[in-house]
Formats: structure tokens, C-alpha cells, sequence
């Protein structure tokens, strides 16, 4: 009888980001700043693709809201691909999309220095402050309401806060999970920082004994921080799984450009202008 592994199909994986790791080593050498790291970007890109369900798509690029505001660029966008439309696409790839659809976003890096933390969180401060990212309220949460959602009652867990919580992590092949500088802000912290031959780090609080491994956004307080030694293989499988339960929970409508174009002018109607006509 024919078996499949799912433990050998991980090591593989781990195979060919290492793989990819030391040629991109080679290709900086040789002074092609951009093509070593696209050499590990595009791997990993890859590899998060492979295990996501058909309805979501992985891609680098930017962020936008109905405001003209553009985020940041992120090495990962991880967005519901059937109720977002895709604003504009460079010939590299990049893509824009709206903030609404957006699930998770994630920073790739060769070797995890301490300050990475530090920088990525400037970028989730600038995306949930400066670009105003909205929660929808999950209708159902704490129970059903006289006001509740069928759609939500469906879909969403009494115990899930809102439909669309982010997702932030920080994907890196080496360094020293230990240095990782914390700062103060909890709240902006990355999710997740997993170190795929050293550790994996994540926020936690716990409750009635067990360690409850959070997502800020849902959190209602997080009270520790914790990281883990395992291998590679354990640390890869950990991610894989906190990343699909998270997009299996959330919930996205589907999205309206009106806001975008009346708010960038692209539409906007003057009432002098119009012309009725009776049939």
C-alpha cells in the first residue's frame, strides 16, 4: 500500500530553502543585491502557496486604502483572491491591493537580526494607525444578539472577536531568536518570528492552565512572550498550521470599489452636471 509523508514532504521543503539560502549567498557575492534576495523570497513565496487553500493567494507588493494611502512594501500579502480586486500589477510582481482583503502580511529575511522586530513593526504601526485598517465586528461574538448576523452565525466562533483579524510574522532561515529586540508596544509586535533553524517566538497568555497562542487583533490581553527550540521540520509544520487556521477563521465580504474611486475623484459627480430625462 501506497503511503504519503507529510513529515518528508516538510523536510523537502526545508531542503530547498536551504538550498535556495546558499545559492542566494552566491549570487550576493558576486554583487546582485536584488537577485540574492528575490533567490529566498520567491522560494518561501512558494512554498506558504503550496499549503494555502485555492482561495488565497501569496504575493509581495503594497497596501492601499480608500484614501490613496500606500503602505509599505511587504515581502508577503496573503488576501482572500475571490472578493478582491487587483488594482495594479508592476512587471515585477508587485502587486496593489485594498486593505480590506488583506489577512496576513509577512517580512522574509535570509538571517533574523535583532532590530528586524523593530523595523517591521514601524510598518504594521503605519498600517493600522496612519492607514486605519478596520475590524468588522464579528456579530456573534460572546454569544447571539437580537442584532447577530446569520452569515456570521454560520461562519465565525462566538469566541472570535472580529472577521478579519491580521496576521503579521516574520519568516527568517537563520539567526539568534534570543536577540530579537521586543520594544514596548506589544500590540505592533509580530505575531509570529519563526527562525526555521532555531526557534519559533510567538505572544501567548494563558488561561485555565493551557497556553494560548494569540493573534493581536483577537487578543484580549497578552500577557507573555514565548519561544521555542525545535527542529526545523517541527518549527515549519508549527507555522504552516497557525497560518491556515488563522485564514480558515476569517471572514471577508466581498469588497466595493465606490470608495475608492469617489474618494480618489476618479467619480465624483456634480449635481449641475447631470442631466435627467423622463421615459
Amino acid at each position: 500500500m501506497k503511503k504519503f509523508s507529510f513529515l518528508d514532504a516538510v523536510e523537502t521543503m526545508i531542503d530547498e530553502i536551504n538550498v535556495a539560502k546558499h545559492k542566494a549567498n552566491k549570487i550576493h557575492k558576486s554583487g546582485d543585491i536584488r537577485g540574492s534576495g528575490d533567490e529566498v523570497e520567491n522560494m518561501i513565496r512558494e512554498m506558504i502557496s503550496l499549503f494555502l487553500p485555492e482561495k488565497y493567494l501569496v504575493r509581495e507588493g503594497y497596501i492601499i486604502d480608500e484614501q490613496g494611502n500606500v503602505s509599505n512594501q511587504f515581502d508577503i500579502i496573503i488576501f482572500d483572491r475571490l472578493n478582491t480586486p487587483k488594482f495594479f500589477e508592476t512587471d515585477m510582481k508587485s502587486v496593489y491591493f485594498p486593505i480590506e482583503s488583506v489577512l496576513a502580511v509577512g517580512e522574509i529575511k535570509k538571517t533574523l537580526q535583532p532590530d528586524h522586530s523593530v523595523e517591521f513593526a514601524s510598518k504594521l504601526l503605519h498600517l493600522k494607525t496612519v492607514m486605519k485598517r478596520k475590524l468588522v465586528e464579528n456579530t456573534v461574538f460572546g454569544g447571539i444578539r437580537h442584532d447577530s448576523h446569520m452569515t456570521d452565525a454560520l461562519n465565525i466562533s462566538v469566541d472570535q472577536k472580529y472577521k478579519n483579524p491580521l496576521y503579521s510574522f516574520i519568516f527568517a532561515i537563520d539567526g539568534d531568536i534570543d536577540k530579537v529586540n521586543i520594544g514596548d508596544a506589544k500590540e505592533i509586535f509580530a505575531n509570529d518570528i519563526v527562525v526555521l533553524n532555531h526557534g519559533y517566538m510567538y505572544p501567548a497568555n494563558r488561561n485555565k492552565g493551557f497556553i494560548n497562542q494569540l493573534t493581536h487583533d483577537d487578543a484580549q490581553n497578552i500577557d507573555e512572550l514565548h519561544t521555542i527550540y525545535l527542529n526545523s521540520s517541527d518549527i515549519l509544520s508549527r507555522f504552516l498550521d497557525r497560518l491556515i487556521k488563522h485564514l480558515n477563521k476569517c471572514v471577508i465580504d466581498p469588497i466595493s470599489i465606490t470608495n475608492y474611486i469617489t474618494q480618489g475623484e476618479v467619480l465624483s459627480v456634480h449635481t449641475e452636471k447631470i442631466t435627467i430625462r423622463k421615459w
